[in-house]
């Protein structure tokens, strides 16, 4: 597995990474992604096992386990919505569908493709009118537990094996939720290209 931080550097810091040029967005003065801040394209395989009770019990009691509660996709327009922001619209409509706040789960695994787009969510997500206008729900969350997510790093850190990324970071999710109480939930969110956005909740239970 996984021991340290693959993608950043270690003699890195906040002086060095704030000379990095943007790498898109070079005119406006605006831009924001950089080498510093983006998840690197990386190697990577990774499986997941969805199975029922009977299947479960055939499998070695050492395999991470967690219950798939639910899940949302979303899509928005990514030419006046954001290219990586449909997961802010199907983050509140699945809490909402199940009661709950952002207080309520005990793990979030957001897809980092870029730093500044994480960070994008979680302000958008504390925006009552904004998920409002964009999900379509009335529900208070309460503030978001920036202690709770990607605990062990995200894609920036760890890595972006594009068609595997889903399944790293859905089984990252699993065995930190599976090593955590009875009844802890874990919301798994990852964005896509095409303005995709694809959210489950998970609980060890």
């Amino acid at each position: 597995g996984v021991t340290r931080d693959h993608f950043p550097r270690r003699d890195t810091s906040i002086e060095k990474l704030a000379r990095l040029k943007p790498a898109f967005d070079g005119t406006s003065g605006r831009g924001t992604l950089t080498a510093g801040n983006s998840s690197p394209l990386t190697d990577g395989a990774a499986a997941i096992f969805v199975a029922t009770a009977v299947g479960l019990a055939r499998l070695p009691d050492a395999i991470p386990r967690v219950r798939l509660v639910d899940f949302e996709m979303a899509a928005v327009d990514i030419f006046t919505e954001g290219l990586l922001m449909a997961p802010v619209t199907a983050i509140p409509r699945l809490l909402a569908r199940h009661g709950l706040t952002f207080n309520d789960i005990a793990l979030w695994e957001i897809h980092e493709a870029f730093s500044a787009q994480v960070a994008c969510h979680i302000k958008s997500l504390q925006d009552k009118e904004f998920v409002h206008q964009k999900a379509g729900v009335e529900h208070t969350f309460g503030s978001f537990p920036l202690d709770r997510m990607n605990p062990n790093g995200g894609s920036v850190a760890l890595g972006h094996p594009f068609a595997a990324t889903g399944a790293r970071i859905l089984s990252q999710a699993v065995k930190e939720l599976a090593g955590m109480p009875h009844g802890s939930r874990a919301i798994v969110s990852i964005c896509a290209d095409g303005g995709l956005g694809t959210v489950a909740l998970l609980e060890n239970g």
